[in-house]
């Protein structure tokens, strides 16, 4: 219960942020192409160096193991989740299929799952993090990008093949390891100047998807009635599969609520950019995201929830 209060705290503190950013975009403070930029000032700097400022721990045998653990689980909740959005085909148009799979499958584990991970856990639900985004890229590069392509052919280069593996966050994660492993000091300014980008992360990233949602047609997403059945779908169906696989399991209580957070949260803003990229729905992929990041509200802290009363019971 306390723990599910301190995430609904969180989770409504990162609401204002949204709306914030939804706000300064309706007044005309944050443009098109300024968004675009912040976000790729999230994406390419601030989130990756959070991870590497992260690393820059004493090393830990048990944390060793559950990030181990956490690579296992990461790809259990995305495997859970490709498998569930299979009902989907029910009632389900062919041309949005994929963005309404894709909307499903991957979460916003970067914009929302980091912030809440950080405030929830400190610096090791970052690290927890990290198994959950390693696992993301490959997915998204991999099965998502055969998703949204469909059975349009396109030949794949080399660089299309490392592309998962190239990524800042990516390197980051492997730099961060290095640090962590072999115990490597960084320079003490170097070290502050890593901490004080990381610690943009939540506001700016929050400040992002405001504006994303600001974007987006959010009355005419609320109008949709198949949103509403993806939606529930994605932040009540996929994440409650997820409770009972973790509450059998006798792994770390940190760790495996980590898990589920970054499972629970919205739909990743990967989809319009994939669906935009590759002939997919965006619209689609656009409602879901914006009914996505709104429920989350209530439904990240509800998943908790009664991921708690399930354990408290076994």
């Amino acid at each position: 219960m306390e723990l599910a209060g301190i995430l609904s705290n969180q989770v409504i503190v990162m609401f204002l942020l949204l709306a914030t950013g939804m706000i300064l975009y309706k007044i005309g403070m944050i443009t098109d192409e300024g968004n675009r930029q912040m976000a790729g000032v999230v994406l390419y700097v601030v989130a990756p160096l959070l991870i590497l400022d992260t690393y820059s721990m004493e090393y830990d045998a048990a944390v060793t193991k559950n990030m181990l653990l956490g690579f296992l689980l990461s790809a259990i909740s995305i495997v859970l989740a490709i498998l569930i959005s299979n009902c989907l085909r029910l009632g389900g148009k062919k041309e949005s299929l994929p963005a309404e799979r894709f909307t499903v499958i991957f979460t916003n584990c970067g914009f929302m799952g980091i912030p809440l991970a950080d405030a929830v856990f400190g610096e090791i639900g970052v690290v927890y993090c990290t198994t959950y985004l390693t696992m993301f890229n490959l997915f998204v590069w991999t099965y998502g990008l055969a998703l949204m392509r469909g059975k349009k052919k396109e030949k794949s280069g080399l660089l299309e093949t490392l592309k998962p593996f190239l990524t800042p966050t990516m390197l980051c994660i492997v730099l961060g390891l290095l640090v962590y492993f072999f115990q490597i000091p960084l320079p003490g300014q170097l070290k502050s100047a890593v901490r004080y980008i990381a610690s943009m992360n939540t506001p700016l990233a929050m400040l992002v998807s405001g504006v994303y949602i600001a974007q987006g047609d959010l009355f005419g997403a609320l109008r949709r009635g198949r949103v509403y059945v993806v939606s529930a779908v994605k932040c009540l169906i996929v994440p409650l599969a997820m409770v009972f696989v973790l509450v059998a399991l006798p792994f770390d209580e940190e760790l495996k609520t980590t898990i589920l957070i970054l499972s629970a949260c919205p739909s990743a803003a990967n989809g319009m950019l994939f669906a935009n990229r590759f002939g997919g729905d965006a619209k689609t992929a656009s409602n879901v995201f914006t009914v996505t990041t709104i429920a989350s509200v209530f439904c990240i802290p509800l998943v908790v929830l009664i991921f708690g009363w399930f354990g408290r019971l076994l």
